[in-house]
Order: structure tokens, then C-alpha cells, then sequence
């Protein structure tokens, strides 16, 4: 039998954006979240509309918040994704694959930034490796207000796949 994802997004008046990054891992993901930060435009209805299961939760410390949404995935394996991000289908083919099979507790995975059209290549830019992908009981943010880091019990593994931003 093979791992289950769930996805996990976080917004807050994203109704531009939510609708593609839901659509981006429709019928891939076998659950997909979102937990919006009390939202005054349409991101909410967007995303139920597409399916996504919607919490709603004030944000107060960043780690904090992450914590507490990913520990609503009912799947082990929590891909986190934010409104402006994509994973190419390499990368979820790939993520499908590694998680069948796996110790680690965490995988990282390039980042290809863009402004506009224009891909960020250059400058450290690309890969970028961040860390979105991991087991729900091996991982967890500091419980600070901004760019909390994360804690993790075993090793960190790194995918090939792209997440587009």
C-alpha cells in the first residue's frame, strides 16, 4: 500500500492564486488543506469549491501556525505548499516514488524563483533547496514569530523535482 500526502496550504486573501495551487495538486493529493488566516476576500469559498478542506485560524507565531496545521493532516506525509507555489509533475512523480521506500524524515527540493516571466537563475538563486516535504511525527517548526526553523528527527533527503515560485 502505498503512503498517502496530504498537502497543506496556508492563506490569507490569496483568491488570486489559491484556485491554481489547489489545481496544481488536484488528483494528486489524497487530502488537501487550508488553513486561511481569517481571509476578507474569497479564498475561502474558492477553496471549498475546489474541493480543499478549509480551517480557519488566526495566525499568531509562524512556527506555531505551521505546527498546528500540519498536525491536522490525517496522512503522514505532509507536502506544505504556499498560494504562489507549484510543484512541477516531475517533482510529484518523484515524491510519490521516494515516499514508497524511504527513512528520511524530510526531503528538500529546488526552488525555481521567477519575477514575471523571468527565471531567476543566477545569483544563488536556483536551486534554492527548502525543505516541504516530510513525515508529520519527524518534523517540526520553532515556535517563533518569523523564519522559524525546523527540527527534525533523522535525516533529510533532497529531491530533483522543481517547485516553481
Amino acid at each position: 500500500m502505498r503512503p498517502k500526502i496530504s498537502v497543506c496550504i496556508i492563506s490569507k486573501n490569496e483568491e488570486l492564486r489559491i484556485a491554481d495551487c489547489i489545481k496544481s495538486v488536484l488528483g494528486w493529493a489524497d487530502e488537501i488543506i487550508v488553513v486561511d488566516d481569517e481571509s476578507t476576500d474569497r479564498t475561502t469559498e474558492i477553496a471549498e469549491s475546489l474541493g480543499a478542506k478549509v480551517l480557519r485560524r488566526k495566525m499568531d507565531i509562524e512556527g506555531r501556525h505551521r505546527n498546528w496545521a500540519y498536525a491536522q493532516a490525517r496522512n503522514d506525509w505532509v507536502f506544505s505548499v504556499d498560494c504562489d507555489e507549484r510543484p512541477t509533475d516531475e517533482l510529484k512523480s518523484e515524491i510519490k516514488s521516494v515516499i514508497a521506500a524511504t527513512d528520511c524524515a524530510c526531503f528538500d527540493m529546488p526552488f525555481r524563483n521567477y519575477i514575471g516571466d523571468y527565471w531567476i537563475r543566477w545569483g544563488g538563486w536556483y536551486p534554492s533547496p527548502k525543505v516541504k516535504l516530510f513525515h508529520k511525527s519527524r518534523f517540526k517548526y520553532e515556535e517563533v514569530d518569523i523564519h522559524p526553523r525546523i527540527f527534525v528527527e533523522g535525516e533529510c533527503g533532497h529531491l530533483k523535482g522543481d517547485v516553481i515560485h
